[in-house]
């Protein structure tokens, strides 16, 4: 049987494809290895930057997920075993990962950091490659793509300060920005509408503030599309951003309800945008905030590094700039590249205090040095434009800038090469795991952790499961040990005892024998969703004073006392049916609109 001549170079397509996917797989996974090797590799890795937090973090969404809640609302493991209310305001896609991996590669929590580390810097040369795609060839695009990860803003966020669910919701961005550039442009619009709603809404389910910086990002491009396409692409991507919305009502609406509930204006006192601001001095002598200081300065020389390297890129881009030239893909992806650029010197700069002041939800970025992995994406794209344009450049011109940019590329080289490594040489496994677990360590107030911190003293890590932002009102200040189990039950009076119990992070089971009227202290902050029940009718629970504690009155007798985690709010209730449809309509669409046009496709090959 012989092969006709379509077959044959069909199939030769395929191999192709094939071959070239593979190749962009394979330097996709050499650049992530080459960046995060040396730091997961490292004895210490779990106890710097954000790291700890994370740990914890996913310790108790784990629980939380073997014990058969995708979705957790409580942080039961957090706060000593008191818990808090995360859960309900940090978004759980990036744990859900943690999660999966650990139950289907049998492995820890660290592995799984380690693997989401360099998932997260793989995933976003996919996707960034993607993005360039719309507008440059596969070359240009995979410049673009590595571009954005060895630049030294990436590796600052994922690496140098273990910002996870940041990295992750980072590699996820540039998927948004392809879908709002194909509906703003016009170009599949129904594909465009697809893509953004699929991508804006993992990315609100991934981190807030980088899902904040998104929509800034988005808003700056829309302000850029719009001279050439109209006030038409802006309304598809507002349709497209209330699908979003209806899509994700169930995770946001909910914070809406419950945000009065928290104390979640403790953030922005912890982390003030002023302290970082390009080149700031640090607000006092303590040795924390020098060494915020320090951190700061080196975050201040990427920032000036990378706009330079953006302005630079730019100038090489005048020629299709020029207000003169007809408006080509090109021209619009430069200066998307070079407004990006200079936004991000901006928010760095005094200057804008006003916008940090002023412009709702703002001061929670905290640090200005955030926005600088959109500056690496824009890098990126302004070098893939210079690169197609190379040949018709001035000559004169391209030997001067490029003189400059081959200084400014070893800058930032020797950055990127300094957040990959981790420089605790002084740290092994053994004190890693000690620290992370912190068996021996006792209750303290928040004056002595902030004195470890300006000691330098590493027993602070012992301390970071804690979120005092999202402890309901009325909890104490306390910061406690990890808890390897959600708070049980004590008698604080009257005589009686608990026979047994069974602790759930969303459902406790008590049973209790008291020879008189009893009070009994459950070892869980009180949360207006949790519901205690005395042999299944409903009873009252109290706040105890000072601790915010949860307090139950128990009859004289054998009792079964149980509580639930369970939102009521008709509210919250109404958002998850809303969700749940716009799911449901969406997903069918999708599949119609596939359907559709693979009949069509088969048509014409027919």
């Amino acid at each position: 049987m012989t092969t006709t001549g379509p077959t044959r170079r069909l199939s030769s397509s395929k191999t192709s494809s094939f071959k070239h996917a593979s190749l962009l797989f394979a330097a996709w996974v050499s650049a992530g290895a080459l960046l995060t090797f040396v730091r997961i590799t490292h004895p210490a890795f779990g106890v710097q930057g954000d790291l700890p937090l994370h740990y914890h973090i996913t310790r108790s969404f784990e629980r939380s997920f073997s014990e058969g809640q995708i979705f957790p609302r409580w942080a039961g493991l957090l706060d000593g075993g008191r818990g808090d209310a995360l859960f309900t305001f940090y978004p759980p896609l990036s744990y859900l990962l943690s999660a999966a991996l650990m139950k289907l590669l049998g492995i820890d929590v660290l592995a799984s950091l380690k693997a989401i580390s360099l998932l997260a810097l793989i995933v976003a040369q996919g996707a960034s490659y993607a993005f360039a795609r719309q507008f440059f060839n596969r070359r240009q695009s995979l410049i673009c793509s590595l571009t954005y990860v060895l630049l030294p803003a990436y590796p600052l966020i994922a690496l140098h300060r273990a910002f996870i669910a940041n990295a992750v919701a980072l590699s996820l961005a540039p998927i948004s920005l392809l879908g709002a550039s194909l509906l703003l442009s016009g170009e599949r619009r129904a594909r465009g509408a697809a893509i953004f709603a699929t991508g804006f809404s993992a990315l609100i389910l991934t981190h807030a503030i980088t899902t904040y910086l998104c929509a800034v990002v988005i808003g700056l491009m829309a302000l850029i599309y719009l001279p050439n396409f109209g006030w038409r692409g802006v309304a598809r991507l507002a349709g497209a951003g209330a699908v979003t919305l209806a899509l994700t009502a169930f995770f946001l609406w909910p914070q809406v309800v419950e945000a009065g509930w928290i104390q979640i204006g403790l953030q922005t006192v912890q982390q003030d945008y002023h302290n970082y601001f390009l080149f700031a001095k640090s607000p006092d002598g303590s040795r924390y905030r020098l060494g915020w200081a320090d951190f700061n300065h080196i975050a201040s020389v990427i920032t000036i590094s990378q706009t330079l390297m953006a302005l630079l890129l730019g100038l090489l881009c005048l020629k299709i700039l020029s207000p003169k030239m007809s408006p080509t893909r090109l021209t619009v992806v430069a200066r998307f590249g070079v407004v990006m650029a200079v936004f991000g010197l901006i928010i760095s700069l005094p200057i804008s205090e006003m916008l940090w002041r002023y412009t709702p939800g703002f001061k929670f970025i905290q640090f200005p040095w955030r926005f600088q992995p959109f500056v690496a994406l824009g890098c990126g794209l302004l070098a893939a434009t210079a690169n197609e344009i190379w040949p018709s450049l001035n000559r004169k011109l391209r030997l001067i800038v490029t003189a400059f940019l081959t200084w400014n590329v070893i800058v930032c080289v020797i950055f990127t090469i300094m957040l990959a490594r981790l420089g605790e040489s002084n740290v092994t496994r053994a004190q890693t795991k000690s620290l992370l677990s912190a068996q021996d360590a006792k209750p303290i107030t928040i004056e002595e952790w902030q004195r470890m911190l300006n000691e330098g003293d590493r027993k602070y890590t012992s301390y970071t499961a804690n979120q005092l932002y999202f402890r309901p009102h009325g909890a104490d200040y306390y910061l406690y040990p990890p808890a390897s189990s959600p708070g049980g039950l004590s008698i604080v009076s009257g005589r009686g005892r608990v026979v047994s119990q069974k602790l759930n992070i969303a459902r406790r089971e008590f049973l209790i024998e008291s020879e008189e009227p009893a009070r009994a202290r459950i070892e869980t902050y009180h949360y207006p969703h949790w519901v205690a029940r005395l042999d299944g009718r409903e009873i009252e629970i109290k706040a105890e004073p000072d601790s915010g504690l949860m307090l139950v009155d128990l009859p004289a007798g054998a009792h079964r006392l149980t509580l639930d985690y369970e939102v009521r709010q008709a509210s919250q209730h109404i958002a998850r049916a809303i969700s749940f449809a716009a799911w449901g309509a969406f997903i069918i669409w999708i599949i119609t609109r596939a359907a559709k046009r693979f009949r069509q496709k088969r048509t014409l090959t027919q």
